[in-house]
């Protein structure tokens, strides 16, 4: 009697959206999947300057990895970080809370995201927040609400001044939304509920580093 060959495991690093697009591909397909995420959601990245500003709660641009792939046989999901591969014997080492996993593949896909580029500028590393994921948004929102309380409070005009001034670097789509939607925050939220001696006058610095915003796209937007 002929047995029945074990199905390709395909193992995908990142559940964001190039990981979830490709397992979502695979659904049907003769294939066991293993998806991996340092987080057990997926975040909708294009809104987390919304988080950053106080716009939306995090809740509403997370959604839990299970969740989508609810009752699908042939994927399983892996809460891990991977810190190895090992393209040589075909298996990758992911870190967990408890301890290494070694997990074989046939095919391996890595969605694993991209990080913060400051082109070298280590002032910028330095002193600056990154927008990339979930956490970031929360810490630079949380960051934004302190520099309120403390201006409220302060004696000091050119300290003040300087807790209530915002530099964002990079004038792409991220950039500019990140901008204009901090100037929102500023002039139409947080002006009519902080209320001192002294009325808090906030600004926004866009800083590009060539002679035009939104490069990638017409002269026109």
């Amino acid at each position: 009697m002929l047995q029945m060959a074990e199905k390709p495991r395909v193992v995908i690093i990142g559940a964001g959206f190039s990981g979830l697009f490709a397992a979502r591909k695979l659904l049907n397909k003769p294939v066991d999947i293993l998806l991996i995420d340092r987080n057990n959601f997926h975040t909708f990245t294009p809104l987390l300057y919304q988080v950053a500003t106080a716009g939306l709660d995090p809740s509403e641009i997370a959604y839990p990895v299970r969740s989508i792939f609810r009752r699908r046989e042939n994927l399983r999901f892996m809460l891990g970080e991977v810190v190895e591969i090992d393209k040589e014997n075909k298996h990758i080492a992911v870190r967990t809370e408890e301890d290494v996993r070694y997990e074989p593949y046939d095919i391996l896909v890595v969605a694993a995201g991209s990080v913060t580029n400051t082109f070298g500028n280590n002032q910028v590393d330095q002193f600056g927040f990154g927008l990339k994921d979930l956490s970031d948004a929360v810490v630079l929102r949380n960051h934004i609400l302190k520099q309120f309380e403390k201006a409220t409070w302060t004696e000091d005009p050119v300290e003040r001044e300087g807790l209530m001034t915002l530099v964002v670097v990079g004038g792409g789509p991220t950039g500019l939304e990140t901008a204009g939607a901090f100037y929102e925050l500023f002039n139409y939220v947080l002006e009519q509920e902080f209320h001192g001696k002294e009325r808090l006058t906030a600004r926004v610095i866009l800083m590009e580093a060539t002679d035009k915003v939104l490069a990638p796209y017409t002269p026109y937007l």
